[in-house]
């Protein structure tokens, strides 16, 4: 089994809701004609296609949901064979559902299933899915969900069947259209692609909060490091430029996101438009345009900001790495310095090392002063002094040799001992090259 083929539970813990406006008798505006249903097992799937065979729909909401963005949908595959089935839906449903299977790391990230219609006699079946973000106030932090939609408009008897896929259970796409269906709203009535734009206009107005926010946490960054001197104290440091990555990231997804649903946006204005379909609301192919206008104008914001971290980022890095040049130099001199006075010392050691060694030969007792005749007299036995000096070199000669090819721990006990550590943390790099100030800005990003 592939993971686009894991979209279903074993034992779904949300019910399937199904809440419809029956075309009975009764006028289409009567309060009396809502219906909702809960759908848990097969068994009840089965019985609820059953009961409605004799009384059918207006129009009718299929939600299914998910626990949460990485979970599969709250539903069994025998539950989901029984709703294809028993509403009669096209082979094109099944993409929008392979869309939501289990994951353990944020894959297809951006993909959104593009805008699919299919057209059979007086059947029109459209699908696609859709990205959006959303704040999460317990964890006080954005992400990015998905929801799909499965649309069938019988132009003949004006039915209209949706499947509304949503991340979360009681989403607020889910809420505002049975909040529409229970109070029997007009524009239910009149315009077959309502939760199309309840979609759009209860999700997408969220972009631009989204993308304020993340220019939020990048300004900071953009201005201290345009403000930043080489020879100063910097007030960023190495850690801020995987925040600047992770806000390149952000912005990049965007522009991604907003195209696919411009297409979207597109394809149902041509739909609405089209002569197939039956004369409805032309409001609502403005309402799809003026949101169209909106991806844009989000789209072109983000893709600035994006460049503009790309900038900044490139500038953070050369600073650091001038910076570290400067210090180097610093180091170079330093040690410059320390080579012109090993060099004195080791010219001065030159010049004094003959009179000393001398000295200290003249100052043993292989040697007396005859001041009666005014001449030193040396003693027989002074090859004594020779001998063992060349001894005990060549000893040391020896000794030195052998540790060195044997690169042993006495060797290394003899070695200086220097302290240092194979690996740098951020911080530790952060104190060393900026003084200790940094500018943090964690952006999280969790997945949904």
């Amino acid at each position: 089994m592939t993971i686009f083929d894991n979209y279903c539970l074993d034992r779904p813990v949300e019910p399937v809701q199904v809440f419809e406006v029956r075309q009975d008798a009764t006028p289409f505006l009567t309060r009396g004609s809502y219906q909702r249903s809960d759908l848990r097992t097969e068994e009840d799937t089965a019985s609820f296609l059953e009961n409605n065979q004799t009384n059918p729909y207006k129009c009718r909401v299929v939600s299914i949901c998910q626990r949460n963005s990485w979970r599969q949908l709250q539903i069994t595959k025998p539950m989901l064979d029984l709703l294809v089935t028993g509403h009669r839906i096209g082979p094109s449903f099944w993409a929008v559902p392979s869309c939501f299977y289990r994951r353990s790391d944020d894959l297809e990230g951006v993909f959104c299933l593009p805008f699919t219609e299919s057209c059979s006699d007086s059947m029109t079946e459209i699908s696609y899915t859709l990205r959006y973000p959303e704040y999460k106030s317990q964890e006080n932090k954005w992400v990015i969900r998905q929801s799909g939609i499965y649309h069938r408009y019988d132009k003949t008897s004006s039915q209209n069947l949706f499947v509304l896929f949503n991340p979360t259970p009681q989403s607020k796409a889910h809420s505002q259209a049975e909040n529409l269906l229970r109070n029997i709203c007009p524009e239910v009535e009149s315009d077959p692609f309502w939760l199309h734009r309840v979609l759009f206009a209860v999700y997408f107005p969220a972009w631009r909060k989204y993308i304020a926010v993340h220019e939020q946490r990048f300004l900071p960054l953009a201005g201290s490091t345009i403000a930043t001197f080489i020879t100063g104290p910097l007030s960023l440091g190495y850690d801020s430029l995987s925040t600047l990555t992770a806000l390149q990231t952000r912005f990049l997804e965007v522009p991604a996101v907003l195209a696919s649903a411009t297409d979207i946006l597109d394809e149902l204005c041509t739909v609405i438009s089209s002569e197939s379909v039956i004369s409805t609301d032309k409001s609502a192919v403005q309402v799809f345009k003026n949101y169209r206008r909106e991806c844009i104008a989000n789209s072109r914001n983000a893709s600035h900001l994006q460049e503009r971290a790309q900038i900044v980022s490139k500038l953070l890095a050369d600073t650091l790495l001038f910076r570290n040049q400067v210090l180097a130099k610093e180091q170079n001199t330093n040690m410059l310095q320390l080579n012109k006075s090993a060099v004195f010392i080791t010219t001065l050691t030159l010049v004094y090392l003959p009179s000393s060694f001398l000295a200290t030969i003249f100052g043993m007792n292989f040697f007396d002063m005859d001041q009666e005749n005014n001449r030193i007299v040396g003693t027989p036995m002074i090859w004594i002094f020779f001998i063992s000096s060349i001894a005990l070199t060549a000893i040391t000669f020896l000794l030195y040799y052998w540790l060195l090819r044997r690169n042993g721990p006495a060797f290394r006990g003899l070695a200086p001992n220097i302290r240092s550590r194979q690996t740098w943390t951020i911080e530790e790099v952060r104190r060393r090259f900026t003084g200790g100030s940094n500018s943090s800005i964690e952006l999280q990003s969790c997945p949904a």
